[in-house]
């Protein structure tokens, strides 16, 4: 879609609205790089860039911390009412 405009002298301006398909991976950015501006960045094999910005990466941050005290104080009182054992590390033999 676009417009294009003639003037005097029979120039023309083009106005074209472009739609091109856009991923962006909050999820991966987390997995890249900090910024020096606090956000984060993640480059794939292919050449695309995945962006968090800081203000987003420390909500981020804020809530897995909230929810990890929350786990723990779950998993504290599993424990002392002996409904939860912690899981044992081994490897199966095949038959």
């Amino acid at each position: 879609m676009g417009a294009t405009w003639t003037d005097p002298n029979g120039l023309q301006d083009y106005h074209n609205v472009r739609v091109c398909y856009q991923h962006n991976s909050e999820q991966l950015a987390l997995q890249g790089d900090p910024q020096p501006d606090g956000s984060w960045m993640y480059t794939n094999a292919d050449g695309t860039v995945h962006t968090i910005s800081a203000e987003r990466a420390s909500k981020f941050m804020e809530q897995t911390q909230q929810n990890a005290t929350l786990m723990m104080d779950m998993l504290s009182k599993l424990q002392s009412t002996g409904q939860f054992t912690p899981p044992v590390d081994t490897e199966a033999q095949p038959a």
